[in-house]
């Protein structure tokens, strides 16, 4: 019993590696085939084991013979193993590879909120499910219709070794072709085929070369599932670690494979004395065996195969409804072809624009459909909608990008934020804490900070239409769009834009300040400005949109920009959002702590910035409530704050705490500092 747990034990490893090994080592014209060869050489092995078997062992007295000569083949891969000096290759396969660490129960539950690797999840696990539980219940299913022992080798044997040949050959088109969904969606069409034929060829007793010919079909097409599956899933959920995703997937697999094993005898039927008098499942065996009926569970896994390919568009629908990206919405129509034509829904359309943009406008401004309004205005300038900030100073030269639907036009302005006091007659704050009586000046004065304004000034206008760019600053039409780009034109755009990310991921784009750089990297979109004698470039803050989930948690009020006083360095504007499964950093107020992962935490990212702390860097998180005793006190929340020297120099975090004085005023004392600073809500 100890040594099958071991073997079990290494069999999981065995399953998920290769698709790691291939992801690492192998480019990516050569990933899909490697993985395939991997896996579908676990499988050979498991061929020749089923052949050699009953060669070596005539009877119950060989059996220690067998395990001596299954030690050799194990004792040689060891003792290989030994030779594997690196996990990584000295030079990385694909620039994509890049060693993320993430924490993993973080990891765990970025996998099952992705809803595209949830229906891979339960697709992947049904296909290689039934296979696991086909190779293992085919005697008992095949025996009852009087196909003896030698019949069914043959076919485990035609079973296995087309699916190990189907491997190598849609392995080797994925390679060539890099259609890994178009494959997929043919494979698992033709395995609910496949699985009809040989339900059909078992139950009506056809001549035994069209059950061979079954049984190679459903190899040749349903194994391949597994590295192709394996590959759909790791495109879907990257960066997660590809261990953690793949191990998932194949446990999955594993579980449902069990659960059939367990469940398909109960829905066996006791055999008619025809079926009595040919079965063979009783036949050279001295126990006395209860032969069933497994008409119905070959039903049921023939049926489960046609429901993963051949799903009701109401359901299709009602699932592509809840999807975040159109990544999760091509991930799920690589499961089932039908879906093809639930993702022209215009409003699976109109839910994106909203979800990914914040675009929903009224029927009356919208020109065309949804799904062209995506298309051919979000998808190729949707990347360039929101905040950005120029390499020009600390702070100061931010630009907001955003959409006018009426005229179809991408409009970009440069906001700068000025005081009352310079008689720029500009859009004021709404201050709730204004009254008509002149109040104490000193108090006044020091709350000068509530009357800020912002000055815009337009800078470009795009028109999607004409894909024409008119530079308002030097009056010039651009009939291309070379100053507008991404900084690595090889990158794919599901790579970098922000659909591809989750919310709490967008932030983490920028982690760093261009003014200590001398370029941007190549993970960063950037585009420049080139007109008159100068070029500037901007970088992006990726500020994500408020989440449109969080309505009912009370941290998400307060969602949105806002404008603050750091003393010395004036007026800063940060954004501020709820973020899920917020990291908190592991040293505060210089001592060591255990890595807390808080579940719903209140970020203040700086957007304008100053030499000691720049843009994109977090300026406060509010963590945990603070309880009162006076309950008709507003509750306080306990967080932390960053502080550095000039160019972001010692960087530290701090204990803070963060009292919502408003919905539209928060303070934020600084303890290490002795320092209070008071945050003002942002209206445009």
């Amino acid at each position: 019993m100890f040594g099958q747990f071991i073997c079990a034990l290494a069999q999981t490893f065995i399953l998920f590696i290769p698709t790691k090994f291939s992801f690492v080592w192998f480019s990516e014209k050569q990933r899909s085939l490697a993985n395939a060869i991997a896996i579908g050489s676990n499988f050979f092995g498991i061929l020749l084991g089923s052949i050699l078997s009953p060669i070596i062992v005539p009877d119950t007295s060989k059996i220690p013979l067998l395990l001596y000569l299954s030690v050799i083949p194990a004792l040689l891969a060891g003792i290989l193993s030994l030779g594997i000096r690196s996990a990584e290759p000295p030079t990385q396969s694909c620039k994509a590879v890049v060693h993320i660490p993430q924490p993993f129960l973080l990891s765990l539950k970025r996998l099952y909120r992705s809803k595209s690797y949830v229906v891979l999840f339960i697709g992947c696990g049904i296909a290689i499910g039934c296979f696991n539980a086909l190779s293992t219940l085919v005697e008992q299913m095949m025996c009852p219709f009087g196909y003896d022992n030698v019949t069914v080798g043959i076919c485990l044997g035609f079973f296995i070794g087309a699916g190990s040949l189907g491997s190598l050959v849609f392995g080797y088109f994925a390679d060539r072709t890099g259609k890994l969904e178009e494959i997929s969606k043919i494979l698992y069409t033709a395995s609910s085929v496949a699985y009809i034929l040989i339900v059909l060829f078992i139950i009506n007793r056809v001549p035994r070369y069209f059950i061979y010919f079954a049984f190679a079909f459903v190899g040749f097409v349903s194994l391949p599932l597994s590295p192709i599956s394996m590959d759909l899933c790791l495109e879907c959920v990257y960066p997660i670690p590809e261990a953690t995703a793949i191990g998932i997937n194949v446990m999955a697999s594993q579980i449902i494979g069990i659960l059939m094993v367990v469940i398909f005898p109960k829905f066996g039927r006791p055999l008619n004395e025809y079926e009595t008098a040919i079965e063979t499942c009783s036949r050279d065996t001295k126990d006395k065996i209860v032969a069933l009926n497994y008409s119905i569970p070959l039903y049921i896994m023939a049926f489960i195969m046609v429901l993963m390919d051949r799903l009701p568009y109401e359901l299709l629908f009602s699932i592509a409804t809840h999807l975040d990206s159109p990544k999760d919405l091509c991930s799920l129509s690589r499961v089932s072809s039908v879906f093809l034509s639930v993702s022209r829904d215009d409003r699976i359309w109109k839910r994106l624009c909203y979800r990914l943009y914040n675009v929903n406008p009224p029927l009356d401004e919208l020109k065309q459909n949804f799904y062209n309004l995506f298309t051919k205005i979000l998808a190729p300038y949707g990347r360039y909608l929101g905040y950005w900030k120029s390499n020009e100073m600390y702070y100061g030269g931010l630009i907001h990008v955003q959409l006018n639907i009426s005229e179809e036009t991408i409009i970009g302005e440069k906001l700068n934020v000025v005081n009352v006091s310079d008689g720029i007659a500009q859009m004021f704050f709404a201050d709730e804490d204004d009254s008509d009586d002149d109040g104490d000046a000193d108090e006044e004065a020091n709350e000068s900070f509530f009357k800020s304004m912002y000055q815009k000034t337009k800078l470009f206008t795009i028109d999607s239409t004409s894909n024409q760019i008119l530079c308002h600053q030097c009056d010039t039409v651009h009939n291309e769009l070379p100053w507008i780009k991404t900084f690595d034109s090889n990158q794919q755009y599901f790579g970098l834009s922000h659909e591809a990310l989750s919310v709490n991921e967008r932030s983490l784009l920028v982690s760093h300040d261009h003014n200590f750089m001398e370029g941007p990297e190549g993970r960063d979109i950037y585009f420049s400005r080139n007109c008159l004698d100068g070029s500037t470039v901007y970088h992006p803050l990726s500020i994500p949109r408020p989440s449109t989930t969080n309505a009912d948690h009370p941290l998400s009020r307060f969602n949105g920009l806002w404008i603050g006083s750091y003393g010395g360095h004036g007026l800063e504007l940060i954004h501020v959002e709820l973020c899920h499964d917020f990291i908190c950093p592991a040293t505060v107020d210089g001592r060591s702590k255990d890595v807390e992962i808080i579940s719903n935490a209140l970020v203040g990212r700086k957007i304008s910035g100053d030499p000691n702390v720049p843009h994109s860097q977090i300026s406060f998180v509010a963590t945990h409530p603070i309880e009162v005793v006076d309950q008709n006190s507003p509750t306080s929340y306990e967080g932390i704050g960053q502080i550095a020297h000039t160019g972001y120099v010692d960087a530290q975090f701090i204990r803070s705490k963060i009292l919502p004085i408003s919905n539209d005023v928060l303070q934020v004392t600084w303890y290490a500092l002795h320092h209070t600073s008071f945050f003002k809500r942002c209206s445009f």
